[in-house]
């Protein structure tokens, strides 16, 4: 093989694996949309992947869908936190709005922490 024919088959490798890596920039970008998505339904399947997956990426969202306008979503977005984490922070899906408010606040401080110093049990938050 010449030299030239060997730059060539590297150049074009090289194109097609670059092209093949852009495929993934918007599918990552799109990995996360159903989190947001106005049918409940599409939320509720993203929720259930992310917890299934153990995907600990989807924290932020899982978050979010805690104060969902929809109460199956909360529900399944704090069943997915508490499978990928072993954490509640005292969030309760049958408690008042404003002590879900609350416990989403707790859930906020900790991704904030980085996700390593804060230890808020149920039973610990039970003592608040």
């Amino acid at each position: 093989m010449s030299k030239t024919s060997y730059l060539s088959r590297s150049v074009w490798l090289g194109l097609a694996i670059a092209a093949l890596g852009g495929c993934n920039g918007p599918a990552e970008a799109d990995r996360y949309a159903g989190f947001q998505n106005e049918d409940p339904a599409v939320r509720n399947q993203a929720i259930h992947q992310a917890g299934q997956a153990k995907d600990r990426q989807a924290l932020p969202f899982l978050v979010d869908r805690l104060t969902d306008s929809q109460e199956d979503v909360r529900l399944f977005a704090f069943i997915a936190l508490r499978r990928i984490t072993g954490k509640t922070m005292g969030w309760r899906h049958y408690e008042p709005p404003q002590k879900r408010a609350e416990a989403v606040a707790r859930w906020r401080v900790w991704l904030a922490s980085g996700r390593k110093d804060a230890t808020t049990t149920s039973q610990e938050a039970k003592s608040k």
